[in-house]
């Protein structure tokens, strides 16, 4: 670890060859909670500059445990291992797991998308990254396997919302910065959350676990990294295996109406209707309306890592990360990365606070390219209906054939949405953002028009019907287009006018 923190400070690390794409949240959160307590239990306003001051630090985190054994994969089950209690009573009851994926299970119909139990040989940076994705962001998984506290529910997920150095900033300064931010803003989450206790319990692991008893949040440090499941790697037959147990309570203690608000520095907050809760993404992922809201904070409170603030460099660009795993009933409904470049004009505002001129932008565009998919829907259901003179706004059939050419519009839009905003954010005077945005507008008529033009080759065989069909189609789409989207973006022009 001490090694491995000094070359994440270098930012000479690539990529983790073995980590897999789950898994990448779960591993960022816990270099930085890790390196941010050991700074904070050793007084450091800064990360140690060498490996034995990373050592030392690391060291003041297990003051009472010899041997660097909450260091370990493989301890002896009455001891603590890394991201395992121990388990006083020995492994009785404990059951086999020959796998790394077997532990880090990601639940999939008929076991199709990613396949189980395949890594027989697995090397131990298979068992570690597995263990952290396990312990630090499982969800309920049956009887006697709870999930962790830091999400809003079983079924629920562990986001990750955080800015980082722009490339070539890589995977050692994104940890860095988010490092140096929770040592910064200590005072201000313990001030927020004051249901933790300043010196209390940081690594979970440290404090043995039967199964049947829960801890207190009272008892926890702000940045506890904890553990959700009973599990002890083993050497077996020369190679590394697990033992699983299940447990009658979950590892710590925070009630349903907390919401899964426990000040995880990477989670927003969703704020509608009223109730605050922790976000949780669902199968959409990160579509552009719904990321909107949550980057502008139009009903959500953004996670504190995610926020541009002291500390950061001023007057350049950023790297907005957002990750989650979403979850279903018995399956998993897909993992979810999205990034954005956030160039310094917007940099500067999302810095400020004043999140409105943003999110006003933001909403226009969303609203227009809403028009632009009216507009896309009219010319679809006219072809499909076959250009009648009695158009039906409510046509089963055609509604149902036009879903997949909407969807796919939609795809498009969201595509380089951000990209195009921030464009016209950045640009210098309203003549140049109002250029700007009858650019994007001129290039979503065009998508919807090659959309349109696509879906030809469902309007009828007969030649005279097709091209009736398809020239009320061409007259319902710009006519549509041309009634909502006018001056200042487009001069009037007679031409345009709807079939």
């Amino acid at each position: 670890m001490p090694e491995l923190y000094v070359q994440l400070a270098s930012d000479t690390i690539a990529s983790f060859p073995a980590l897999r794409p789950h898994q990448r949240h779960p591993w960022h959160a816990l270099l930085c909670q890790l390196g941010a307590l050991a700074c904070l239990r050793s007084g450091l306003a800064t990360p140690p500059a060498d490996a034995e001051g990373w050592g030392t630090a690391l060291r003041a985190l297990t003051p009472d445990v010899p041997n660097d054994e909450p260091w370990m994969l493989v301890t002896p089950p009455e001891r603590p291992a890394f991201l395992q209690a121990a388990a006083l009573g020995g492994l009785k009851g404990f059951r086999l797991l020959a796998t790394a994926d077997a532990l880090d299970v990601l639940v999939t119909a008929n076991n199709h998308d990613v396949k189980s139990a395949r890594m027989l040989d697995g090397e131990p940076d298979d068992w570690l990254f597995a263990l952290v994705a396990l312990q630090t962001s499982e969800g309920y998984f049956g009887a006697h396997n709870y999930g962790v506290s830091r999400m809003n529910g079983g079924l629920a997920n562990r986001p990750g919302f955080s800015v980082a150095p722009a490339p070539p900033g890589g995977v050692g300064a994104h940890v860095m910065r988010d490092l140096c931010r929770l040592i910064a803003m200590r005072e201000d989450i313990l001030e927020k959350h004051s249901i933790f206790a300043e010196d209390g319990l940081a690594l979970v692991w440290l404090e043995p676990w039967d199964g049947a008893s829960s801890l207190p949040a009272q008892e926890l440090d702000p940045y506890y990294i904890e553990i959700c499941r009973r599990i002890r790697l083993v050497w077996r037959d020369g190679r590394l295996t697990a033992m699983a147990a299940g447990s009658k309570a979950a590892r710590i203690a925070f009630g349903k109406e907390m919401n899964g608000l426990t000040g995880d520095p990477w989670t927003p907050i969703e704020t509608k209707d009223g109730t605050a809760k922790a976000l949780t993404i669902d199968a959409r992922g990160f579509s552009y309306e719904r990321l909107s809201k949550i980057l502008f904070e139009k009903g959500f409170e953004q996670a504190p890592l995610q926020k541009i603030g002291a500390g950061d460099p001023l007057d350049c660009s950023y790297l907005l990360i957002c990750r989650a795993l979403a979850r279903g009933k018995g399956k998993t409904e897909g993992l979810h990365e999205r990034r954005l470049i956030i160039p310094p004009r917007v940099a500067g505002i999302y810095r400020s606070g004043d999140l409105e001129p943003l999110a006003m932008t933001s909403q226009q565009r969303i609203d227009q390219a809403g028009l632009v998919r009216k507009a896309l829907r009219f010319g679809l259901m006219t072809l499909f209906q076959n250009g009648p003179k009695d158009f039906k706004q409510r046509d089963p059939s055609s509604e149902h054939r036009a879903a997949a050419f909407l969807d796919a519009f939609e795809a498009d839009v969201d595509r380089d949405f951000f990209e195009r905003l921030f464009s016209e954010i950045e640009a210098e005077g309203e003549a140049a953002r109002r250029e700007i945005r009858a650019a994007w507008l001129a290039d979503l008529r065009e998508r919807a028009f090659a959309i349109l033009k696509n879906s030809e080759t469902g309007s009828p065989s007969s030649t005279v019907r097709r091209y009736r069909a398809w020239v009320r189609a061409e007259g319902a789409f710009l006519g549509n287009f041309y009634k909502d989207f006018c001056d200042p973006y487009f001069p009037k022009d007679p031409s345009h006018v709807a079939a």
